[in-house]
């Protein structure tokens, strides 16, 4: 294909008409017979007189391009800012072409009619190769189970504050009970849900409680009516002797203080203070369990949960209890629900956030006497881009399916500033160029090219990060980083197809005017512009003055260790009290659980996951060891609260079943003797008479604790067994975290076991464990990111480590200042530094970006000058002047945005309102004061060091991306050379 068949279809031969410019009516500015020339020869050329050998476009018919000259013609389009160039000139040309695109672009808004808000807390912030989803699929397993149980904990209290085990108010409780197991229905999908029916393999798990009941009715009855009930069964917490059936009451009852073992009863003591040794019980506790093993049965666990607490929230009437049900979809409901309340805030800050922009805007317009309804049209948009990246990328994860979770009602936050900056930028550099004669291809060319390089740094980097970041093991923050990294590669597509096509409609409303109306109507506008930049030189002076450099970076250092010493001290914690709504229900069972019934029973499941065989005494040896390592740790409550199947076993291989009292059966009681404890070491456990022990009546309870299999030459073989341990005074997340880790630890002492652990909340422990792992991690990749993107497009190598630093330094007082602010690691927390990171990127790769370059352009006697920026305040001086007003405008609004939060008191708000507030204002110290002041002290070879320069041909020195000697362009809209600008 020939060369210059390649430069017509791109734009470079006139096709419009010899007498006009591609993009204006104006005449060219030519002679008679360029005119008459044809229109396919009327090519530019290049001046071969540069002293450089740089290349000047001219339009001369009569001279066309060599074919080496064409070739370095077309590089100069292949390049960055070429291709920006092009791609401006393409939209000025034709701008609803484009405005089409976004238009078919933004149609995923429409995926947001399947949205879905859920979250998964339990899980969702684990990560997936974390021990606890190890010992989750043990305990599956066993249970024969492919889905986590369903945990609902109902919990029961007396109005009055008195005690639960007084007769009407057990009563009372043991209704709520058998209703919640047995007659409490709900819809779904037109069947009754019943929980009874839902259970397996967990309905036993209420028979405890029920045989308490059961013997406490009929000892109360007789005490009532006066008989002896000294010799009747021993309804003792913790444990209970039922007619030598032991039941394990801190399973049910919390809260509980007992009478000493020879404190005397008084007259006005109740009966059931005579019946049993308990003087209060603050709580009943109900747990019910159910297996989600398929989608479907999920659902339905879910819909019986919530049903339950709506019930009991809003519908049970009662003058004796309070009931509560708190689990983890009610917990999901409840996040999402203060997610929810914050929409209309979010609405408020936007509508703030328009507002500015317009002011900002329209201030703008009427500084460069160019007011007219455009600026109303580009304010509008400017914030529309943003809005319609954050609606397109909900609707395209709704549509693949996935649910969005109150993590990811962050996104807008970082899209919005984000958004917001770029174009500023672009609104900057647009309307700096409005009395510079360009017209409207030409002068969008000229503004892709100077802005749009930067704007894909920042848009590069952060979608990287959060690219990668899609893939990090913790799912709710996979979620969270995919459809931040769709709505940064949208928000940058729509600043590119949407609101440049904007910025070229908005110049057919400005009015024309000739080249030297801005002189003659300078008046005050002059002086203003004067004044700013004489301020802007007084601040360069002084930034770029040594001393006042020193002073800086003995400021950072300081600022670096109090941000170091706050993450040092930041400690990892998952508060719901925090998390969740103050006004919230369930705040009142989550004070219940953490301050009563983790303080006094906090279980954990062991697992045996080795065959067992209870004749291999080295064997039993061995597990009675693991035991006692176990319930010697700190915080045990003795083997008395342990629930071993084992030590039950060798006492049924010793004596048989309990032997019936016969004559106090003929009295009327129920005894039983032959009751005697033995040591499982010394006794004879043959696996032959397990099916009887599990078949008796006193010990079948048993039977849910083991799995039988046949081994090799068809013998029993116990597969696989489970005991409980219990634990007091766990109420602090710091203890349960340290006695999880010891845990693990004792059982991966014990490989022949094959031992393992389960505890209901070792999901939580494990995302508590790794926050602040995935937060060093996600930093440490966004670094990395920004470092390999300013490297491709950045030839600096000094500006791209200086800007790696920068957005470290931000991160670090982010989330060490959050620290002094008394908050702690957490989901939200989290969240935010994500945001943090990449809202860092904006205030920093801008400064950059634009420091190494070494050139500007400008219009001088009607051509595109490219000027040098030589020396250390130039290059401040052109870099504050191109990014910093922008800067401070972007800060500025979304603080703005984030205003209407502070009348939400609410913990999430609280972090975010904190966070951006810190983000912001660091960002832009770093970006207007830190970075520019170390810049400025660095020797100009370091930062003018071109690494493409250095090592490529000296074919890339004639792009115009960075470098190069000063060349002019023919500007063809021009009809007689302007004044310089």
């Amino acid at each position: 294909v020939d060369v210059a068949s390649i430069a017509d279809r791109i734009g470079f031969v006139d096709d419009s008409a010899p007498t006009t410019s591609r993009d204006t009516d104006r005449p060219l500015h030519s002679t008679d017979e360029s005119k008459s020339a044809p229109t396919s020869n009327l090519l530019l050329s290049v001046n071969e007189e540069d002293e450089d050998e740089s290349y000047t476009p001219t339009l001369d018919p009569c001279h066309p391009l060599p074919k080496r000259q064409k070739l370095l013609f077309l590089w100069e389009y292949l390049t960055l800012r070429g291709f920006f160039r092009l791609l401006g000139r393409q939209v000025g040309t034709q701008p609803l072409a484009f405005i089409a695109v976004a238009c078919l672009l933004s149609m995923n808004s429409c995926g947001m009619y399947w949205m879905v808000l859920k979250d998964r807390i339990r899980d969702g912030y684990t990560p997936i190769n974390a021990p606890s989803r190890y010992e989750t699929d043990v305990i599956r397993q066993f249970w024969n189970s492919s889905g986590d149980p369903m945990m609902t904990l109902l919990l029961m209290l007396a109005k009055d504050g008195g005690s639960m085990h007084r007769k009407e108010y057990i009563d009372e409780a043991a209704s709520v009970i058998r209703f919640y197991n047995s007659n409490f229905s709900v819809e779904f999908e037109g069947e009754k849900l019943v929980f009874d029916r839902m259970c397996d393999p967990y309905c036993g798990i209420t028979t405890a409680f029920d045989m308490f009941k059961q013997e406490y009715d009929s000892v109360y009855a007789k005490a009532a009516k006066g008989e002896n009930i000294t010799s009747m069964a021993k309804l003792t917490f913790p444990v209970a002797n039922l007619n030598g059936f032991e039941v394990h009451l801190e399973r049910s009852m919390f809260g509980v203080r007992t009478r000493p073992e020879n404190g005397e009863l008084m007259h006005s003591d109740g009966i059931e203070k005579r019946i049993t040794n308990m003087e209060h019980v603050e709580v009943i506790l109900m747990i019910f369990r159910g297996d989600k093993g398929t989608e479907r049965l999920e659902k339905q666990m879910a819909t019986w949960e919530l049903a339950a607490y709506d019930f009991a929230l809003h519908e049970y009437k009662s003058d004796l209890l309070d009931i509560m049900v708190v689990g983890t979809d009610v917990l999901d409901r409840e996040m999402i629900r203060d997610g929810s309340r914050m929409m209309p805030f979010f609405a408020a800050g936007f509508g703030i956030m328009i507002s500015f922009v317009s002011l900002c805007v329209l201030m703008t317009a009427l500084f460069y006497d160019e007011m007219d309804p455009g600026k109303i049209m580009i304010a509008c948009v400017a914030t529309l881009c943003p809005i319609l990246a954050i609606t397109s990328s909900y609707g395209i994860v709704s549509v693949l399916g996935l649910r969005v979770n109150s993590f990811m009602l962050v996104m807008p936050f970082l899209i919005m500033g984000i958004g917001v900056d770029d174009a500023f930028l672009m609104t900057h550099s647009w309307q700096r160029m409005s009395r510079q004669g360009y017209g409207v291809a030409e002068r969008l060319g000229m503004v892709y090219e100077e802005v749009g390089p930067s704007i894909t740094i920042t848009s590069l980097t952060n979608f990287l990060s959060f690219g990668i970041g899609a893939f990090t093991p913790t799912p709710e923050i996979r979620l969270f980083c995919l459809v931040t990294a769709i709505a940064m590669a949208i928000v940058f597509m729509l600043q590119l197809v949407l609101f440049g096509p904007i910025l070229a409609l908005a110049c057919r409303f400005e009015r024309k005017k000739d080249e030297n109306e801005w002189e003659h109507r300078a008046g005050w506008r002059k002086r203003v512009e004067e004044w700013f930049e004489n301020i802007l030189n007084c601040y360069c002076r002084l930034i770029g003055h040594r001393m006042f450099t020193i002073g800086i970076v003995a400021a950072t250092c300081i600022y670096w260790y109090f941000g170091i010493v706050g993450i040092m001290n930041i400690k990892t914690r998952l508060d719901a009290v925090k998390i969740l709504p103050k006004d919230s229900p369930i705040q009142k069972p989550n004070h219940i659980l953490t301050n009563i019934v983790w303080a006094e029973y906090h279980p954990v499941t062991i697992l045996v996951n080795a065959p067992f065989d209870p004749t291999n005494h080295q064997q039993v040896a061995r597990f009675f060891e693991m035991v006692h390592d176990f319930e010697s740790l700190h915080n045990s409550k003795g083997p008395e609260s342990s629930l071993i199947w084992l030590r039950d076993y060798a006492d049924y291989c010793a004596r048989g079943n309990p032997i019936i009292d016969v004559f106090a059966a003929m009295l009327g009681e129920t005894r039983m003797t032959n009751t005697e404890r033995f040591d499982p070491l010394s006794t004879n456990m043959p696996l032959d008479k397990l099916d009887a022990f599990l078949a008796s009546p006193f010990f079948k309870h048993w039977s849910s604790f083991l799995r039988q299999g046949v081994g090799k030459n068809g013998e029993k073989v116990i597969d696989q067994f489970w005991i409980n341990v219990a634990y007091q005074n766990t109420s602090s997340w710091e203890i349960r975290i340290e006695l999880m880790e010891e845990w693990r630890e004792l059982a991966a002492k014990y490989k022949d076991l094959n031992a393992s652990v389960w505890e209901p909340n070792g999901m939580f422990v494990d995302q508590m464990l790794s926050l602040k792992g995935v937060a060093v991690q996600t930093g440490i990749l966004t670094l990395v990111c920004m470092a390999v993107v300013c490297a491709i497009f950045i030839p600096n190598p000094c500006s791209v480590v200086t800007a790696s630093i920068a957005i470290a330094s931000i991160s670090i007082g982010v989330l060490g200042f959050l620290s002094w602010w008394s908050f702690d690691l957490d989901p939200v927390v989290m969240a935010a530094v994500l945001m943090s990171i990449g809202m860092s990127v904006d205030f920093t790769a801008h400064v950059s970006y634009h420091y190494q370059l070494t050139n500007r352009k400008e219009i001088r006697n009607g051509k595109v000058m490219k000027i040098p920026v030589v020396g250390q305040h130039q290059k401040l001086r052109h870099t504050l002047h191109s990014v910093g007003w922008p800067m401070v405008q972007a800060g500025v609004s979304t603080v703005f945005c984030i205003l209407p939060l502070l009348f939400l008191k609410s913990y999430s708000t609280s972090v975010f309102v904190c966070t951006i507030f810190l983000v912001v204002s660091w960002g832009l110290l770093h970006g207007l004061i830190i970075l520019p002041s170390f810049l400025s002290c660095l020797p100009e070879f370091l930062t003018n060091a071109n690494c493409y320069r250095t090592f490529l041909s000296t074919s890339s020195e004639k792009s115009c991306r960075y470098a190069g000697a000063p060349r002019e362009e023919m500007l063809p809209m021009q009809e007689k050379p302007t004044q310089d600008a």
